[in-house]
């Protein structure tokens, strides 16, 4: 039973293929299930370039994913899903945009530190103009307000910071163990996102120490490949298998309308 719920098409500005294209792949694949989830449309035209406008949601894109979803619904199961910032400010539009479309599931991701796209290439060099670990302090700070914020099933790629192979000169268990704890109280989980591997980074999100402590708070597990293209989907989930079989104890988390589903793995 392997699950792509992270994918993104040509509609988030940034990436390539259409709806069904992706679709199309994860049959390919044998994928149980496949889920997309484009970057939501924000409010006061917040960072277009890497989402849609709400008329381009509206207007295109959902009519477009639930043609696909009709049209592949005899050969895979597709998940209506969408990948939403967490973004002070902007936690009521959020929740109201979520009520509305009535989704399978919420990816919380943070993005942003203030105005700082922090995994954004273009501004990469501000990396080496702050201390590192103060910005890996203000980043799981987000991440922590994220889960506490109850906006969100799924909390994505969550030590995302990464990115750009900068790593903390100390220990950061203690946050991490704030992190768990939060996620666990707020029964949600994390998703293992291989797209990791195919940034400087060159590790999967999260990392394995973070895995281990989902483990021992007993948090469950869901999977994506962050996909920017079709030919991403999947990719490098030989890789993520052995991980959700050791620090998910076998088990996958589906989602339908909000609801999750744990489900054995093969």
């Amino acid at each position: 039973m392997l699950i792509d719920y992270h994918t993104h098409t040509k509609f988030c500005k940034h990436g390539d293929g259409t709806v069904d294209d992706y679709i199309e792949y994860g049959i390919q694949l044998g994928l149980k299930e496949i889920g997309s989830s484009e970057h939501i449309p924000m409010p006061d035209q917040f960072d277009l370039q890497h989402r849609m406008n709400m008329e381009e949601f509206l207007g295109i894109y959902k009519p477009s994913f639930f043609r696909a979803k009709d049209k592949y619904s005899k050969q895979i199961t597709v998940k209506w899903g969408i990948e939403a910032e967490f973004y002070p400010g902007t936690e009521s539009y959020i929740r109201h945009f979520s009520d509305t479309h009535s989704f399978d599931y919420v990816i919380g991701s943070v993005h942003f530190l203030g105005e700082w796209g922090f995994d954004n290439p273009k501004y990469v060099w501000k990396y080496d103009i702050r201390n590192i670990d103060e910005i890996y302090e203000e980043y799981f700070s987000a991440v922590v307000a994220s889960a506490r914020s109850g906006l969100f099933d799924i909390i994505g790629h969550c030590d995302l910071v990464k990115k750009f192979g900068h790593r903390p000169t100390r220990n950061f268990e203690e946050i991490y163990r704030e992190i768990m704890n939060v996620i666990k109280k707020n029964d949600l989980c994390i998703e293992i996102n291989t797209s990791g591997l195919r940034k400087p980074a060159v590790e999967i999100y999260p990392s394995t120490a973070i895995l281990a402590l989902a483990k021992e708070y007993r948090i469950p597990l869901t999977l994506g490949s962050d996909a920017h293209r079709p030919e991403d989907v999947g990719r490098d989930f030989d890789i993520a298998y052995p991980l959700l079989l050791e620090y998910g104890n076998g088990k996958i988390a589906t989602f339908s309308q909000r609801e999750r589903t744990m489900v054995k793995l093969k």
